[in-house]
């Protein structure tokens, strides 16, 4: 993605709400991701632009009450780990794979 890290942040503050992008972006507080939309550079953006990936890949499938489920809920494909908790706490090399395959599949159904 190409986009300003500025509207990565609030398209995804938009979906996914304040609290669970600065979860995801290895934050305590939501005043920072209003920081980050005013030109402070986040601390992990390729995670933000990986998750606005995913959303928007399962936000063309499914409504925005669905993705923000999607994130927070126990995935089977992710072996009943949470979305939002993997992106938080792991490496993105690590994970990315395996999130894009989980978000496939469910968007796919």
């Amino acid at each position: 993605m190409s986009i300003p890290i500025e509207e990565v942040v609030k398209e995804l503050t938009e979906l996914l709400g304040s609290k669970t992008v600065a979860m995801i972006g290895g934050v305590g507080e939501t005043r920072a991701v209003a920081q980050w939309t005013s030109g402070r550079l986040p601390q992990r953006p390729n995670v933000l632009r990986f998750t606005l990936q995913v959303a928007t890949m399962i936000l063309s499938a499914r409504d925005p009450d669905v993705v923000r489920a999607w994130f927070h809920g126990s995935n089977p494909h992710l072996r009943d780990r949470v979305p939002a908790v993997l992106l938080r706490n792991e490496s993105l090399v690590e994970i990315q794979a395996e999130i894009m395959a989980a978000a496939r599949i469910f968007a796919s159904r």
